[in-house]
């Protein structure tokens, strides 16, 4: 007899978004603001205007998304490397980096508020990646 697996979509579409919002931080930047008439200055992982905050939280969240890839993909293989169940585990950690997004965001307008400033591309991967991912966790949670 033949053995079929199936496999989880919960964990396929997490892994997917967890790429996504890495690759999106990764290449895009975190935040922007309007230097008056020198145009736009960034904050990103390789920008000079990042502040110590939102660099250290954009390199923290990036971690956390590492650790939800590695979750989903330990749900997705045959024999699993960490044999405890850890979905609720990977919904607390997709809270945890909306959060941390959302204060490294905080502290980027903190020290640039008397500029023009708004959220980018990093920004928005980091929350929507962190957002899915944790009603994707629950469901996964409560389909089990």
């Amino acid at each position: 007899m033949s053995e079929e697996r199936n496999i989880d979509p919960f964990s396929l579409f997490i892994l997917i978004l967890s790429v996504i919002a890495i690759i999106m931080e990764a290449i895009g930047p975190f935040a922007g603001f309007y230097l008056g008439g020198y145009g736009s200055r960034y904050s990103c992982l390789g920008c000079e205007y990042s502040t110590g905050v939102d660099l250290a939280l954009q390199i923290i969240v990036l971690l956390l998304f590492v650790v939800q890839l590695v979750i989903a993909l330990n749900e997705l293989l045959p024999n699993k490397f960490i044999s405890i169940d850890i979905i609720k585990y990977g919904m607390y950690i997709a809270i945890t980096s909306i959060v941390f997004t959302v204060i490294g965001l905080a502290a980027f307008g903190i020290a640039y508020s008397w500029y023009d400033w708004w959220p980018e591309t990093g920004f928005y991967g980091l929350v929507v990646g962190g957002i899915l991912n944790t009603i994707l966790f629950f469901l996964q949670q409560r389909n089990k």
